[in-house]
């Protein structure tokens, strides 16, 4: 607190008016101001470092239930192949299924060798000819010369059968190690090669003529499924099972087979069950620590009282003991809490479910959705002749266009209605023909019904303008609800979770500002005290001063006295 003007304070008051006092005084002020500002802010932010490992926990949680609630991870497969002839893989969503297949023949490229030429500059005729490559009924004709040398005949197969066919030059060795090379570059029968010549002698000198220079003849792929005959150009069939490809590797024996199974694949669906118990176990850790009060200590968790994180520990913990409208909790599922509280996956109980109802399952984890079966019925259509072309009679925005002849009865019009709205194709939504040959619509995805078009053509038809709604009724599962309880939670900027992060910062930045306010207002009320002593100070010196010369007069004159 000493300053230059002021570094004598205390002297002439012999020390009672000192820094030393000052000091002693504001320590007392500052005990009683600032330490409570102090305690404050230390306990906001011991609140936020936790509140940040309590919400990471959250949303670890939230991730776990977020997967468990995805219906993708339930279409995930997982293919078992018994041999090595064959490689099968499955796309997500493909229907559980076991087949057999046995591979007959593998398909495979047509491939030509020339005979063996000294240089890949070497020619092959003697005089001009025409060269002709046939492939998939196409013939490709190539004017040859007698300076044209096989490296160029190569290149002029390659620019014109890019894509079907590819030539080039090899070099096998020996005397005259080069060959031309023609191969097809995709197998199957269509794609067998012919090469003819005007000249045979042309044929004759490339080698094309010699049954040993055909290398390999272009064949399908054939092979059993379930005991069916199939053939294909590839060795790669996607076209066979919707969402599954094979590839088929080598030929078998009539007597061998190869078993394929394609299940649902669990594997990440049980990851994240462990992930969610895990996170569980510390997130309700955390938050038992923050909002416990132990009464014979006398002692109380950092958030002991605040509703957020003592509603999020309860809300959360009657979530997971929950049991659904069908009885069904997810002790059903392995999932349990042990006696210490902790939560707790049992595998072995969870495959056995799987083994015996693996759509329950995803029932229960994720929802499902009822759809009530919405109905149109029409009146009876007219007979004679029936001409509705575009715009005269739409369906949820497609139309439905037919014609009848002059003779046509009112259940000849009504069967031809009905065909006709069943071939547009119509998402949802089928016809059928009423007892009194009107038109029934029906949907049992939950589709509305919108029925629209010209009033002539739809009176004619039994059938009026109008919208019948679908109705629908969803089944939540129980991670379904278990996530949205935590995005209320951990949602960043909305969550209860953030907004209460956002009160401490509030808090915290009121808190720093007052405490500043607070340490201006004491430096000023001690800076002010410090002066007055300085002044008070001076007084009493002076009158210490002339005290001690009255003193001195009044010994003098009492000495004189005397």
């Amino acid at each position: 607190m000493a300053t230059s003007s002021l570094s004598s304070l205390g002297l002439g008051s012999d020390g009672a008016l000192s820094y030393d006092t000052i000091d002693k005084l504001r320590e007392v002020d500052e005990a009683a101001q600032l330490d409570p500002i102090d305690t404050k802010l230390t306990t906001n932010s011991t609140k936020q470092t936790d509140l940040s490992t309590i919400t990471s926990l959250a949303s670890t949680l939230k991730s776990a239930t977020s997967a468990l609630s995805d219906d993708t991870y339930y279409l995930q497969r997982t293919t078992t192949v018994s041999n090595d002839a064959v490689t099968v893989t499955a796309d997500g969503g493909t229907n559980v299924q076991d087949f057999t297949l046995r591979v007959d023949t593998l398909a495979k490229q047509d491939i030509y060798q020339s005979t063996s030429f000294a240089s890949a500059t070497s020619t092959f005729t003697s005089a001009s000819d025409t060269l002709t490559l046939s492939i998939d009924g196409k013939d490709y004709d190539f004017a040859v010369t007698s300076s044209t040398t096989i490296t160029e005949l190569a290149d002029m197969i390659n620019d014109k059968l890019d894509g079907k066919v590819t030539a080039s030059i090899l070099n096998t060795g020996g005397t005259n190690p080069y060959r031309l090379i023609i191969k097809s570059d995709d197998t199957g029968a269509d794609n067998a090669i012919t090469i003819t010549s005007d000249n045979a002698s042309t044929l004759t000198s490339l080698g094309y003529d010699v049954a040993n220079n055909h290398l390999q003849t272009a064949t399908d792929a054939t092979f059993t499924y379930n005991g069916v005959s199939v053939t294909r150009s590839s060795n790669t069939v996607d076209d066979l099972i919707v969402g599954v490809t094979i590839t088929l590797n080598d030929v078998q024996e009539s007597t061998e087979s190869t078993t394929v199974s394609i299940k649902q694949d669990w594997t990440d669906v049980k990851e994240q069950i462990t992930t969610l118990v895990t996170a569980y176990n510390d997130l309700m850790t955390n938050l038992q620590k923050a909002t416990t009060y132990d009464s014979e200590a006398g002692t109380a968790g950092i958030f002991q009282g605040v509703s957020q994180l003592t509603n999020l520990s309860a809300s959360i913990r009657k979530q997971l003991l929950s049991i659904d409208e069908d009885n069904r909790s997810l002790v059903d599922y392995g999932i349990s809490l042990n006696d210490s509280g902790s939560l707790e996956f049992d595998e072995d109980a969870f495959n056995t479910k799987i083994k015996d109802d693996p759509a329950d399952i995803q029932d229960f984890f994720v929802g499902s959705t009822d759809y009530n079966t919405t109905t149109y019925t029409g009146t009876t259509l007219s007979a004679g002749a029936l001409n509705v072309t575009y715009g005269g009679l739409t369906i949820n925005d497609t139309g439905v266009r037919f014609t009848t002849t002059a003779g046509a009865t009112a259940a000849d019009n009504a069967l031809s209605l009905q065909n006709a709205i069943n071939a547009a194709g119509i998402s949802g939504v089928t016809a059928s023909v009423g007892d009194n040959n009107n038109i029934i619509l029906k949907s049992a995805t939950g589709e509305d019904i919108i029925i629209e078009g010209s009033s002539s053509v739809l009176t004619s038809l039994g059938l009026k303008a109008s919208t019948t709604y679908g109705h629908s009724i969803e089944n939540k599962g129980i991670f379904t609800e278990f996530n949205a309880l935590l995005k209320e939670y951990v949602t960043e900027d909305t969550g209860l979770l953030s907004l209460y992060s956002d009160y401490l910062s509030e808090e915290k930045d009121s808190l720093t500002t007052q405490r500043e306010n607070t340490v201006t207002k004491l430096d000023s009320k001690y800076e002010i005290m410090a002066k007055r002593f300085a002044a008070y100070d001076s007084i009493i010196s002076t009158l210490t001063t002339q005290f001690q010369s009255l003193s001195y007069l009044i010994a003098a004159e009492s000495s004189s006295d005397s």
